[in-house]
């Protein structure tokens, strides 16, 4: 009995000696002293395989789908804003182009009344002329009985253009002496109206 006592002592003694080197080894691994799995692969913790469900998605991929989901709704409302920006600056180019066209309209305009202007002093420069031909052609007392009905710009001009034509031809004008033979109060205006004809006309040669 003794016998059976003391191995039934040294298998509980083995025991308690195992169970205090394991405690201890577990207490130097957790302190990382030691590192159990170098020496006991078993040991060795494997990170946990996660399938990938479709239907399921993980946290990291629910976290990619809001962060496109928000940079989605970002992109939109940049463009969004752009076009609100493009169509401001549409309108404000349409404006322009609009009274570009106002503007461009009216030089056309004044440019067609400038025309129609100068064809109609064209055709007054030739009827003047005409009528300077005609009056120096006529003896003067029917010459002075036309005139007397026109008026004071008209005759002006026919007076300063057969003026005009003496001086180029080279003969004495017959002007000075048609105007004697019209009224004094009259003849006094038309004179005057004449030097101040020949010194706008002068000034504009000059200007040229």
């Amino acid at each position: 009995m003794n016998n059976l006592s003391d191995k039934v002592k040294i298998v509980y003694l083995s025991l308690v000696v195992l169970f205090s080197m394991g405690v201890f080894i577990y207490f130097l691994d957790a302190w990382n002293i030691i590192r159990l799995h170098e020496y006991l692969p078993f040991l060795d913790k494997e990170p946990p395989i996660v399938e990938i469900d479709e239907d399921n998605p993980t946290e990291l991929e629910l976290q990619k789908i809001r962060k496109d989901q928000e940079r989605l709704i970002e992109e939109e409302i940049r463009l969004k804003e752009l076009s609100e920006k493009l169509e401001g600056e549409k309108a404000e180019m349409e404006q322009k182009l609009e009274e570009i066209q106002e503007m461009k309209q009216g030089l056309e305009e004044q440019v067609a009344m400038l025309e129609q202007t100068k064809v109609k002093e064209k055709n007054r420069e030739k009827k003047v002329k005409a009528m300077a031909q005609r009056i120096y052609s006529m003896p003067p007392d029917d010459s002075v009985a036309i005139v007397a009905g026109w008026s004071n710009t008209d005759l002006v001009e026919v007076f300063v253009q057969m003026e005009k034509d003496a001086q180029q031809e080279g003969r004495q004008s017959i002007v000075p002496y048609l105007m004697t033979k019209l009224p004094r109060d009259r003849a006094a205006v038309i004179t005057s109206l004449m030097l101040d004809e020949k010194i706008g006309m002068d000034e504009t040669d000059q200007s040229l």
